[in-house]
């Protein structure tokens, strides 16, 4: 599961160490996983109501801890929502999902807040499609920042995505239409989109792309680090016409979408020192909004522990 170090222009526990978290995810994902995978072996989901009453009471850990996490994200208060029966896994593929959504919430927090500081979340992410297939469908040594806000001649410009591998960021502009299934780079202004035979016209990608790219080659250049990047424009659902993509460009349609998960997917490559220190550069250059944490929502999270 992908690591999200940086939405919109919200603080990020992230950017306070780059250097700690995404390890320190990568552990307590696997931790977690295992304690909730064990539970379920032995058959936790049966376990009596006033038993799990009383652990209430307790410490919380493993998938306890996930659902009071995400109970609290979404607004859910009682215990009743975190334990209907309707919502709890039957097998282990529906248990890794229900693992995978739970953690959502998770990230969404770290997305958002630091020990001491917080931003305040649009509610519309918790439901963003886009958001969530990156999270959930790529490894959790790619570090991704979706929708980034950031420092640009001195002015406050939204970028495109960034997902940040261990050799190489992927500048990404994600492209859909409901009318559409053939895409025609036309022009550097305008695209057509084309179903049928009709056609209608969008904006082209390019030109975000290509600004996205002066803030990471202006980023690259003043901390003097040497890595890789790429632009693609990503759709999942319309195939691009012939045409010869730009300099460090790829077009990926639906036709090599799949290959080109499947190579994030297949990537086995742990965390990189030069990969955070790319991340760290870009995050030191993107805007944050926050106001102080109240003292009673300055709890311990597990995660520190």
């Amino acid at each position: 599961m992908a690591q999200l170090i940086k939405l919109n222009d919200y603080i990020s526990r992230y950017e306070t160490n780059i250097y700690q978290y995404p390890r320190q995810y990568v552990k307590l994902k696997k931790d977690h996983w295992n304690k909730m995978k064990k539970r379920f072996e032995q058959g936790w989901l049966e376990e009596p109501m006033e038993r799990i009453d009383k652990r209430e009471e307790q410490p919380r850990r493993g998938i306890k801890n996930f659902l009071k996490l995400r109970s609290k994200v979404e607004g859910e208060e009682t215990s009743e929502n975190l334990l209907r029966e309707d919502l709890l896994p039957s097998s282990e593929e529906e248990l890794k999902q229900y693992y995978l959504d739970g953690l959502i919430p998770f990230q969404l927090k770290w997305a958002t807040t630091t020990l001491r500081e917080k931003s305040y979340l649009d509610p519309s992410y918790k439901q963003n499609s886009d958001l969530k297939y990156f999270l959930q469908r790529l490894p959790d040594t790619f570090l991704l920042m979706f929708e980034p806000v950031v420092q640009m001649k001195n002015t406050e410009v939204e970028i495109d995505h960034l997902l940040i591998g261990p050799s190489g960021i992927e500048i990404i502009s994600l492209l859909s239409h409901p009318y559409g299934e053939t895409i025609h780079p036309t022009s550097e202004k305008s695209w057509n989109i084309e179903k049928e035979g009709v056609q209608s016209k969008v904006l082209s990608p390019m030109h975000s792309l290509r600004r996205t790219e002066t803030f990471i080659k202006s980023v690259l250049s003043n901390y003097q680090l040497d890595f890789p990047y790429r632009k693609v424009v990503l759709s999942k659902t319309m195939r691009f016409a012939s045409g010869q993509a730009p300099y460090q460009t790829d077009w990926i349609g639906k036709d090599r979408y799949t290959s080109w998960l499947h190579e994030k997917r297949a990537a086995r490559s742990p965390l990189k020192h030069d990969q955070l220190k790319v991340a760290e550069a870009l995050l030191n250059h993107c805007s944050t909004i926050a106001v102080k944490r109240p003292e009673w929502d300055m709890e311990d999270d597990f995660t520190e522990g």
